[in-house]
This record gives structure tokens, C-alpha cells and sequence, in this order.
């Protein structure tokens, strides 16, 4: 997979453009079984749904979401997403800085082509992946017009639909305040914390072994940018900064209640080579290694 990059925008940057519009109605297809999941994909750009009704699951970075009515689901590029059958909603495909090169003429042939940059903002930061929206008809009726101003190639129109895209981004941003929303974001939280619990474990297990963010963003079932996120909230530590300090730790000990070399110790804490370890133990403690051991072994000789 290709890397998905962010970029810190000032709200006023926002020139949203449309790239895919519709409605999809499965709910009265009958050739649409009930409970039919859908293949995993990647989202390449900013993405919108807006349930109108549902008895389906929407599933971003691996974790589900029952759909119903009023429900809308934001994703941005990067995340993975699937969804199990049958629903109705409105979907809306957006470049929101207008610069990736894909239009709404264009966009089933260019759409796997680049990931869009994922955009840092307070305002964006604040919408989750799923929220409950407060007034369902105002959200129809600006998908509504949004589907047919897209199509105009009328200058008037143009202008129009650059104002409805701020307004529904903006309506989104204030439903994502609510308190029906916070509830569920807790939730959410909640299970995202007790996922990353099980990585910590995982690495104070593994740690003799290589890890890179792609295998345990994997392991997570999260997409790389939102895992490095997510864990870097709850831990206050990059995952490479964790993972480096438990190497650490055990070398430590190794180093005090073992007779083990320290390129003996550097193998078996997981560090590339006795040289790196060497390095990045010194770097921490102001001592190599074997200095450390001394040290501290004079000292417990002394105290005797």
C-alpha cells in the first residue's frame, strides 16, 4: 500500500470538489441478500454516507458500526472499510483542497490511482468515523442538491455547490458535538484503548522480535496513520518510542542478572546490530552497556 501523508491546513484552504454522487437504495433491490459483506477496500479519498435507512454494519479500520436511520459514516484516506447488506443512503466522494487531480468525469478511472492527504484541522479532527446527525431532512436535502449541482455545468451553479459542500461539512463538524455522539465516541474509545492494550502486550512478548507500525497496525486491524495516532493517545509514546524503551528495559535486566555478552543481549532485546545498541543505550543512560554493568555491579560489591 501506498503511504498516506498528513497535511495541517487552515480551514479557510477548504476548496471541496465533488467526485462521486448518488443514492443507493439496496433495501428495495431484491436481488441484494440480507447479511452479504462486502470485500475490504482502501478509502482513497475523503468519503461521505448518509443513511436514510439501514438494518446493515459499516465497518472502518476494523471495527463495526450498526447503521440505522440518520446515521452518517465519515472516512478519510487510508482507512479500510467494508459493510455488510442491505441499506439506503446518499454517498458523496470529495477532494476537499481541489488539487488531486481527479474530477467527478474522471473519477472510476483515477480513483485508485492516489491517496488523497489526509487533512489536520480542529474542525476535521473533531468528526468521527460515525456519528447520529440531529435533523436527518436538512442532511437529505443538501445530498439532494449537492447530486444535482455537481452534474451543472452552469458557472451560478458552480458557486452554489461550493457553498452547499462548506455548509454540509459544517453541518457534520456541529453534529459531532453532540452529546448522542460523544456517547458513542466513548464507546468507541473504549473498545480502541482495549485493542491497544493487546498490542502493548504483544510487544512486551515480542519484543527479540522485528516489528515495524505496518505489522502491528495489522495485527490492530487498524489502517498505519490511525493506529500511530490512536496508540500515541494512549500511551503518550510513538510506538517506535515504546518498543525501543521495552528493548531497553530488558537489556537492563540482562544486563545485571545475566552472564550474557552484550552483543548476546543486543540479539536477543531485538536491536539491529551491537553497534545500534550500543548507541541508543548511551544515548538513554550517559553509560555503554558494559559501563552500565560495571557500575552497577561495584556498586552491589561495595554495599556488601
Amino acid at each position: 500500500m501506498e503511504k498516506v501523508t498528513e497535511k495541517s491546513i487552515a480551514i479557510e484552504d477548504l476548496h471541496p470538489n465533488v467526485l462521486h454522487v448518488g443514492y443507493q437504495n439496496m433495501l428495495k433491490n431484491a436481488f441484494i441478500k440480507k447479511g452479504i459483506r462486502s470485500p475490504e477496500r482502501y478509502s482513497y479519498d475523503y468519503e461521505i454516507e448518509f443513511f436514510t435507512d439501514s438494518s446493515g454494519i459499516t465497518i472502518v479500520d476494523g471495527i463495526e458500526y450498526k447503521i440505522s436511520k440518520g446515521s452518517l459514516v465519515f472516512r478519510r484516506p487510508g482507512q479500510r472499510c467494508n459493510s455488510v447488506t442491505p441499506y439506503s443512503c446518499w454517498f458523496l466522494v470529495l477532494d476537499l483542497l481541489g488539487n488531486a487531480g481527479k474530477n467527478i468525469h474522471n473519477f472510476q478511472i483515477t480513483r485508485s490511482l492516489s491517496f488523497q492527504e489526509v487533512l489536520r484541522n480542529p474542525c476535521l479532527d473533531s468528526i468521527p468515523a460515525f456519528i447520529k446527525v440531529q435533523n436527518e431532512s436538512n442532511y437529505i436535502n443538501c445530498f439532494s442538491t449537492i447530486n444535482i449541482l455537481a452534474h451543472s455545468k452552469d458557472e451560478h451553479d458552480r458557486l452554489a455547490l461550493r457553498i452547499k459542500l462548506l455548509e454540509l461539512i459544517y453541518m457534520i463538524c456541529e453534529d459531532a458535538k453532540n452529546s448522542l455522539s460523544k456517547k458513542f465516541i466513548k464507546q468507541t474509545e473504549r473498545e480502541s484503548t482495549s485493542i491497544i492494550f493487546s498490542i502493548l502486550q504483544y510487544i512486551n512478548t515480542h519484543y527479540s522480535e522485528k516489528m515495524t507500525l505496518e505489522d502491528l497496525s495489522r495485527r490492530a486491524n487498524l489502517s498505519p496513520i490511525y493506529f500511530h495516532r490512536l496508540f500515541t493517545k494512549v500511551t503518550q509514546n510513538t510506538p517506535a518510542m515504546y518498543i525501543q524503551q521495552v528493548r531497553l528495559d530488558r537489556a537492563k535486566y540482562m544486563l545485571l542478572h545475566t552472564n550474557m555478552a552484550c552483543s548476546e543481549i543486543a540479539n536477543a532485546c531485538g536491536f539491529n546490530s551491537p553497534s545500534y545498541f550500543n548507541y541508543v543505550f548511551r544515548k538513554h543512560f550517559k553509560l555503554t552497556p558494559n559501563e552500565y554493568r560495571l557500575n552497577n555491579l561495584n556498586t552491589e560489591s561495595a554495599s556488601r
